[in-house]
């Protein structure tokens, strides 16, 4: 009778531990997929500093729209020209960026003889998709803006360079194992999207993260298949493609340990160079193509922001904003390093 009773009470107590891990797995991917949710939601209007029509006002840029597919969304972007071009410049957004974010180096290009293709990503203000799908979808949208250009009778004969900052800089390289193109520059860019997503998730949630990785790498898995973790020295090093790696030796974003620039020693693509940009302002993870004036302003409005997002409880009314923007100096907010941008033209030419 005894061995009965303990028998059942085994039998008890392993029916109660499958029941715990079944609804903690449960939960665990429902809560994956709500994570992915939030932070990958829509984002239909993205907030600036700089106005963009004092950059293409009078400016003589000559810049027409285009659309093209990306995974059965129609992407939008712009071409602009430029006269007997030298190639093409390819530039992939960041995280929640679109085809104006890096509009001083897109003049820049164009004011040196290059045509350069902007666009925003899935998901984002002009483009379709109901969201932003995950970091790998970066990937996959700037494939499909290279495949776009290849059929392009306009630019189809041009060398393709791509530049590519924080999410863009890891499409950049992540794509140069699939993409038939000149050179990459990579900015502030991370290696492993899993990695990247646990390491951030690491500092808001603690062990939590640790936690939960198996499923969040299986939500990546469920969502991108064998791009799940599409890591960028991977696709680096399995070609001979010249990359630029760049990286702010004070970025509070990409942390180093998370960054291509980190893995340096793993990168074995003979043509691969680095370059780490330090000095104040412009060693962080947004400002490093900016010169150290420029830089030094963004720091100011930035931190002019934020005294009014604190004055008003994070809920600044509208006309505030307005005025606030209205105050910018855009020319002075988009003064490029000509040093910086100097040894990115000199590495593509």
């Amino acid at each position: 009778m005894k061995k009965s009773s303990a028998h059942k009470t085994v039998k008890r107590v392993i029916g109660f531990f499958l029941l715990f891990v079944f609804i903690f797995t449960a939960l665990s991917m429902i809560t994956s997929v709500a994570v992915f949710g939030v932070i990958f939601q829509r984002t239909d209007s993205l907030v600036g500093f700089v106005e963009i029509p004092y950059a293409l006002s009078g400016s003589g840029y000559k810049r027409s729209q285009v659309y093209f597919d990306s995974g059965g969304n129609t992407l939008s972007g712009y071409l602009y020209a430029a006269d007997n071009p030298k190639g093409l410049v390819i530039v992939a957004p960041g995280i929640n960026s679109d085809s104006d974010s890096h509009l001083a180096e897109i003049m820049f290009f164009a004011d040196n003889g290059y045509c350069v293709l902007a666009y925003d990503a899935t998901g984002v203000c002009k483009s379709e998709g109901s969201s932003t799908v995950g970091l790998q979808q970066s990937k996959r949208d700037l494939l499909a803006a290279i495949d776009y250009a290849k059929q392009n009778p306009l630019i189809s004969s041009l060398p393709v360079y791509l530049y590519g900052h924080s999410l863009g800089g890891y499409a950049v390289a992540a794509v140069l194992g699939e993409a038939d193109v000149e050179a990459a520059v990579c900015l502030s860019g991370f290696d492993s999207p899993v990695k990247t997503m646990h390491g951030k998730a690491k500092e808001y949630i603690g062990i939590i993260a640790d936690i939960q990785y198996p499923f969040l790498y299986l939500q990546n898995w469920f969502t991108f298949g064998d791009d799940a973790d599409a890591t960028a020295v991977e696709a680096i090093n399995s070609v001979d493609t010249p990359i630029l790696i760049c990286y702010g030796d004070n970025d509070q974003t990409i942390p180093y340990d998370l960054s291509v620039y980190s893995r340096e020693d793993e990168i074995t693509n003979a043509n691969a160079s680095f370059l780490e940009v330090d000095g104040e302002y412009r060693d962080g993870h947004m400002n490093m193509w900016l010169s150290e004036e420029s830089a030094k302003y963004m720091s100011e409005l930035q931190d002019e922001l934020n005294d009014l997002s604190y004055v008003y409880d994070g809920d600044i009314p509208q006309d505030v904003l307005d005025d606030f923007y209205s105050g910018i100096d855009a020319k002075k907010a988009m003064e490029l390093d000509k040093d910086f941008m100097g040894k990115v033209l000199d590495f593509m030419e």
